[in-house]
């Protein structure tokens, strides 16, 4: 079976175990072949396999349950949480002392559109009495982010912690002192980066479900255990990066992300109040479920 995976950003440590599960046979064993497509958010892969652009990807949990109450159809199920924790942050320059989201007020904030922490701000924002809190947002490429935080253009980026601060390195930036206010030390921790894939594919051929687990999984455990493993796969495909970036940028993901307890289980706790808050941010456009009861939404785009 050939699957056109869509990542959730560019080759790079945060997304290193994928590339390695290829390139040691840990798909193919099971009669997998995967080809892969750079990203550009993990907000944006439900969007790319819904137009049928990809098979499946690492994409953002909440944006598949908004997917599903639009269209009305659990067309994309989430096989597996890759995050633990969520790495939605504000990025800054330390001003001495920790930000507080009511510092934003009145400031210039800045981040890609479809950006995946700029897009719950708000309800972060709401969650800790700020509703009224009013900052600009300035839309950039990354590049353009990097810089003006960099050069205090802007207050604070919407951003994952990895993407921003090795970015920022990659493209000659002092990150250094680049701090992070994370969401979910605020009241809003959800299931992001997940594994997903197309329902029908689950559905038709048997054994896929339970394959993408135990290859993935494998691969992230792999990788913790020896993260140059990722760095050499990250390296045949942008070989002009520096091994030493990511190799840094892969153990920061799972050291604070995916793995941040040690080799446990990568399952999704459907009752618990992290899925519960997921979906709170899948329903913020909307205020409603469609069809959906919580369990059924929940039980629709989370594989059993």
């Amino acid at each position: 079976m050939k699957l056109r995976f869509k990542l959730n950003y560019l080759y790079q440590g945060q997304n290193a175990p994928f590339l390695y599960a290829v390139d040691a046979g840990l798909y193919a064993r099971h009669g997998i072949e995967i080809a892969f497509i750079e990203g550009f958010s993990s907000s944006l892969v439900t969007k790319a396999i819904a137009a049928g652009e990809a098979d499946c990807g690492f994409g953002d949990l909440s944006s598949l349950m908004t997917h599903a109450i639009t269209s009305g159809s659990p067309s994309i199920q989430a096989v597996m949480p890759i995050y633990q924790r969520s790495p939605c942050a504000l990025g800054y320059l330390a001003p001495g002392r920790p930000l507080e989201l009511a510092d934003i007020a009145g400031k210039v904030l800045c981040g890609p559109n479809g950006d995946t922490s700029a897009r719950l701000l708000p309800l972060l924002l709401q969650r800790n009495g700020l509703g009224d809190l009013q900052y600009e947002m300035r839309w950039v490429q990354p590049h353009e982010r990097d810089a003006m935080i960099a050069s205090r253009a802007a207050f604070a980026a919407t951003c994952f912690d990895a993407t921003l601060k090795f970015a920022m390195t990659m493209r000659g930036h002092d990150s250094s002192k680049v701090r992070f206010l994370y969401f979910a030390d605020h009241g809003l921790d959800i299931y992001t980066g997940s594994l997903v894939c197309r329902a029908d594919l689950l559905e038709a051929n048997a054994g896929l479900l339970d394959a993408l687990r135990s290859a993935t999984t494998q691969a992230w455990h792999d990788c913790r255990a020896n993260p140059d493993l990722g760095v050499a796969s990250v390296l045949a495909r942008a070989p002009h990066l520096d091994p030493v970036l990511i190799r840094q940028q892969l153990s920061w993901v799972i050291d604070r992300q995916v793995l941040p307890d040690g080799p446990t289980p990568l399952v999704f706790d459907r009752n618990g109040d992290q899925m519960l808050t997921t979906l709170e941010c899948a329903t913020m456009a909307r205020d409603d479920l469609g069809s959906y009861s919580a369990s059924e939404l929940i039980a629709a785009v989370c594989a059993a």
